[in-house]
């Protein structure tokens, strides 16, 4: 009895790590998906002229853009993550809707710019979102709305061949796990049934 609910256990776990190393998969594939459609989208940037052009409804996912505006250095702060360090701004006349990044170092120069071309996508689906509106709050006080966009400056689509083999090399290790865990048990056990079955022997 002891022994078949050690096995029991044994079984009941081996099924949990099945399913969370395919999710686990699932989630590196899934999170490629956007990424790619961005690399392999439109290579013409959609023009945002002013404030009203920033809405949900306007600016679906994620976007390349060209938005009109002048750089507000007022807010401007440094974050360093896994030794890269990026520096975030803001654009006139959007205010804190708009949150741009760029991991060139900032200079007086860029006071002149009037356009920046890059990658927009709501706030809350950048990397580090939740540090970057307590950044905000913690040393200028201010809230970042809940409908603010995110620019990464001067991403531009392009394929890139690294990115398309992860992405295939996640697909077919999901494939390859999942009929290892499944079909290949299942038929390796039936072919060892079939095996134990007595044979019928010929009577003399």
């Amino acid at each position: 009895m002891i022994k078949g609910a050690f096995i029991f256990r044994l079984k009941f776990w081996l099924h949990v790590l099945r399913i969370f190393g395919l999710l686990f998969v699932s989630g590196m594939i899934f999170i490629q998906i956007p990424e790619l459609r961005y690399d392999f989208g439109p290579k013409r940037p959609v023009t945002i002229p002013d404030p009203k052009g920033l809405s949900a409804e306007k600016m679906p996912g994620t976007l390349f853009v060209s938005i009109k505006g002048t750089p507000d250095f007022e807010r401007a702060f440094v974050y360093k993550r896994y030794g890269l360090s990026y520096t975030y701004f803001n654009i006139k006349p959007y205010g804190e809707r708009l949150v741009v990044r760029t991991y060139e170092p900032v200079t007086d120069e860029w006071k002149n710019l009037t356009r920046f071309l890059g990658k927009l996508r709501h706030f809350d689906h950048q990397p580090f979102h939740y540090r970057i509106r307590d950044i905000y709050e913690e040393k200028f006080g201010v809230t970042i709305p809940e409908d603010a966009f995110f620019l990464a400056l001067d991403d531009v689509p392009e394929s890139n061949g690294w990115q398309v083999g992860a992405f295939l090399f996640a697909c077919i290790l999901w494939a390859v796990m999942f009929y290892m865990f499944y079909f290949y048990r299942w038929k390796r056990g039936s072919h060892q049934e079939q095996e134990n079955q007595p044979r019928n022997t010929p009577q003399s």
